[in-house]
């Protein structure tokens, strides 16, 4: 793929390039879910159809095509929260008050399932649908924009279409692809202001956009909860690297930097503010207890959990087939090959990170690409921008932004 000018987002040819990598994007999301639907189903008498052996009581039994769709997997879910954005029938997830709490603690897509449904029940299913097609558009929009941040091509946002993880979203229905997008909303406000390198004018403490990156953060862990590592590991990182830019100062330069205010430890604001996207999620957990009566643990958790570090892909491993483990190396092999490439420091961590979140995946999640694709849909999209490394030299890390002034 080609090549743009460092430094030339926001002009009309690169806002060109995102809203085409945008547009092809949708088109090949709809194909696939037409892919889907464009098939013989058979849809279930009713009159002979056991009802309560499926896992929500939204489609039970299917009526539909869409219906149908939906019951494949955790889709129904998502319905089952645009049908109900008010908590008023949590009863109709099944499984007791844990497994509940479990499957509404991620309410951000079955909201916006209903309002492009108009509050209409009838219409959530395929309203999610349209939301599931529209998020893959929103992604690889972002990563045609993060690509022309580090001086790439913005047509390198079609490479979205190689994770695994966004087709698995487009024939289940599920957050991962717009908690993907929303995160990389949230790389991209401080990105070409000094996490990515293309300007340095942030010398220290938070970046310019901190406050929206906040926002993006946030939204991002109400669509999936695991998606707040993100924001957790850009504060410890950035609290380490302040810390010893800090220390490092002190000794070197005393004498110069006495009267610079950055002596002493690490201010919360400067490396905390991340943190506090973890509070809506915790709010909303909190309300789900108050309404639901229990926690998100969940009915399945020693399935969904590994007992030791990796026991679950151990176990996994064994049944895989070829689309495990092609989706494994698109996945695993690309982030590994990003932190090599990268010359980032918060990029190498975010890898690391989420390679240990995997350890703790149990056998239901590494038994099929079906599940740790999606599940690690943030490491595709950080294995393909730490591959692109920046062209403007060597990033200035957010982590060592303390320490631009006194050297």
């Amino acid at each position: 793929m080609g090549e743009t000018r460092p430094g030339a987002q926001g002009s009309r040819g690169s806002w060109v390039e995102i809203v085409l990598v945008a547009t092809v994007a949708v088109l090949v999301a709809s194909s696939v879910v037409f892919s889907w639907f464009n098939r013989r189903l058979l849809i279930p008498d009713p009159s002979t159809w056991e009802k309560g052996r499926l896992v929500t009581a939204v489609f039970d039994p299917p009526t539909s095509p869409v219906e149908l769709f939906h019951n494949q997997g955790d889709g129904q879910f998502f319905v089952h929260g645009a049908q109900d954005p008010f908590l008023r029938s949590p009863e109709r997830i099944r499984g007791g008050p844990n497994e509940q709490a479990y499957r509404l603690q991620r309410p951000l897509f079955g909201w916006l399932g209903w309002l492009a449904s108009g509050g209409e029940a009838s219409r959530a299913a395929w309203a999610m649908v349209v939301v599931t097609v529209l998020s893959v558009g929103l992604l690889a929009a972002v990563a045609a924009a993060l690509a022309q941040a580090r001086g790439y091509s913005g047509l390198w946002g079609l490479a979205v279409l190689t994770f695994p993880g966004v087709y698995m979203n487009l024939l289940r229905c599920g957050p991962e692809v717009l908690g993907t997008a929303l995160l990389g909303l949230g790389w991209l406000a401080v990105a070409p202001r000094g996490w990515m390198g293309a300007d340095r004018r942030e010398e220290r403490g938070r970046p310019e956009g901190w406050q929206w990156a906040l926002v993006w953060f946030a939204l991002a862990g109400l669509t999936r909860e695991s998606f707040l590592l993100v924001p957790v590991v850009l504060a410890m990182v950035t609290y380490w690297g302040q810390s010893h830019a800090r220390k490092r100062s002190e000794n070197l330069v005393r004498a110069e930097i006495a009267g610079d205010g950055i002596s002493g430890p690490a201010r919360f604001g400067d490396w905390g503010w991340p943190l506090v996207a973890v509070l809506p999620w915790l709010i909303w957990v909190a309300v789900l207890r108050l309404v639901v009566g229990g926690w998100p643990r969940g009915s399945g958790g020693g399935e969904r959990m590994a007992s030791v570090p990796f026991g679950g892909l151990v176990e996994g491993v064994g049944a895989w087939r070829a689309g495990e483990w092609v989706s494994f190396a698109l996945v695993i092999g690309t982030a590994l090959v990003g932190a090599f490439l990268s010359r980032c420091r918060i990029e190498r961590a975010l890898v690391a990170a989420h390679l240990g979140f995997s350890a703790t995946f149990g056998y239901v999640v590494w038994a099929t690409w079906a599940g740790f694709s999606r599940v690690l849909l943030p490491l595709s999209l950080i294995g393909l921008v730490a591959t692109l490394r920046d062209r403007g030299g060597p990033p200035p890390d957010l982590t060592q932004l303390s320490a631009t002034r006194a050297s």
